[in-house]
């Protein structure tokens, strides 16, 4: 005769309540640890022994809650790309024109980046050019969501006349460059004022982008 399964109680609810909630505690405390190492050592050199040791976790613990380094690699472009792309987004929708967006991206673009350092460091440490972008792998998809969000405001500022006429492509690349060198050197030099270096961005933006009468537009320089 089958034996009946027995029904859950309180108790065992309450229990597995709690292994969820310790899952949860140990996933994000470890993201939070290989972030932080991935930033100061690179992901290459960075080990999963080190990245437990960095949560104060046993490395058998680690590997129950990650299988290996690209897991976790692929895990954190995951969180930080997609809040990423939500924060510039979100700014970009609250624009009124291509260069009250151009201006609020920027600035969020900024704002995120200057609060994640150790995001920032990863995609530093890759060595990648920005402006052209990964050849293969998970910042792929990142990379051209980021051009395509700011190749849309370019097409819009070209049509209206408020930018140069030009390749929305190439440009946005080249806008993206702009960025890189300036974060580059924002954390090399420990800037953490996010407005004064949006202003910077901003201003090497417009020579780029904007013809010579939009080149002075206050919308620009102006905080979102």
């Amino acid at each position: 005769m089958a034996r009946r399964s027995r029904k859950p109680t309180r108790a065992d609810e309450a229990r597995a309540q709690i292994d969820e909630a310790r899952a949860r505690i140990y996933h994000d405390l470890v993201l939070e640890s290989a972030e932080q190492l991935f930033g100061a050592k690179g992901f290459e050199e960075a080990t999963m022994r080190e990245v437990a040791q960095e949560a104060g976790i046993s490395l058998k613990t680690l590997y129950t809650t990650f299988p290996g380094k690209k897991d976790l690699y692929r895990e954190i472009q995951s969180l930080r790309g997609r809040a990423f792309l939500e924060r510039v987004g979100a700014a970009v929708e609250q624009g009124s024109g291509p260069l009250d967006r151009l201006a609020r991206a920027t600035r969020a673009y900024v704002d995120f980046l200057l609060e994640h350092p150790n995001w920032l460091r990863i995609h530093l440490h890759e060595r990648v050019s920005w402006a052209l972008g990964p050849a293969t792998g998970e910042g792929t998809e990142l990379w051209r969501a980021g051009v395509d969000n700011l190749a849309g405001i370019v097409r819009d500022g070209v049509a209206e006349g408020s930018f140069h006429p030009g390749d929305p492509d190439a440009m946005a690349m080249m806008g993206i460059a702009i960025m890189q060198v300036h974060l580059s050197r924002a954390l090399e030099l420990g800037e953490k004022d996010a407005e004064r270096l949006a202003d910077e961005v901003l201003l090497h933006l417009r020579r780029l982008l904007c013809s010579s009468e939009s080149a002075q537009a206050p919308a620009l320089a102006e905080s979102a």
